[in-house]
């Protein structure tokens, strides 16, 4: 084999592996736990202003995502930066579960972990 062609096939070979971080992919969101950014109030219904049945205190660990409204878009998060899940977060509210308790936030309280 010729040099010129040994390298081209070295590096059609090492392809896959060098394109492997930029298609990596994140968990679901809901495969997920999560931290407060913030002190949040925990409320017994999605709409803002709803009864508070508890608050999240900031930096509150081992939050579960149940699920939000809109619905977060799987393909987004799942090959999209934290700068991404931040922005899908923000733009919803979510039902959590934490400490024993089912309610709802709003996303911009939830930081994802990994």
């Amino acid at each position: 084999m010729r040099p010129a062609s040994l390298a081209a096939a070295c590096l059609i070979g090492a392809l896959p592996v060098m394109a492997g971080p930029a298609m990596a992919q994140s968990a679901s969101p809901y495969d997920m736990t999560y931290s407060a950014r913030t002190d949040a109030p925990l409320r017994a219904e999605i709409e803002a202003g709803a009864a508070t049945i508890a608050t999240v205190p900031r930096g509150a660990d081992g939050i579960v995502l149940r699920w939000c409204r809109p619905e977060i878009p799987f393909g987004k998060w799942q090959f999209g930066s934290p700068a991404v899940w931040r922005a899908l977060l923000d733009e919803r509210a979510c039902e959590i579960g934490w400490n024993g308790k089912v309610g709802f936030v709003d996303g911009k309280a939830l930081a994802p972990g990994r």
